[in-house]
């Protein structure tokens, strides 16, 4: 399996990525098929370039991101092009940001209280 993750690059504590497309079963630093942008999360603002024709090639051909890819992919808006939904880099008219946030009423976050809210539905002693 083909999947999209960020290689490892630069000093000790002064971490830098690569996002390269590669083999699933190579090492993180190992082998790579494409590198396709990169990522400095030491700068101010945090530098993210990512070649967004080639990763959504790469996924039109199954591709899987990681979860940090992923966030990465929808901020350059490569994941938007891929998928069709519009992402963070999506701007409105006025040039705004549009937010796209879940009502309060249909999140929930996974926490051990609501684990065992749901136990306590599922048992009906």
């Amino acid at each position: 399996m083909v999947k999209i993750r960020l290689m490892r690059t630069g000093k000790k504590k002064r971490a830098s990525y690569r996002v390269v497309v590669a083999n699933s079963a190579s090492p993180r630093d190992g082998r790579i098929i494409e590198s396709i942008g990169h990522y400095q999360p030491r700068s101010d603002p945090s530098e993210i370039v990512i070649d967004n024709e080639r990763a959504v090639y790469w996924l039109q051909r199954g591709a899987q991101p990681s979860q940090p890819v992923r966030k990465l992919l929808d901020i350059s808006g490569a994941w938007g092009e891929f998928s069709g939904h519009p992402g963070v880099a999506s701007v409105t008219e006025e040039g705004a940001p549009e937010a796209e946030v879940a009502p309060a009423a249909t999140r929930r976050r996974a926490t051990p209280a609501a684990s065992v809210e749901d136990g306590e539905d599922e048992s009906g002693s």
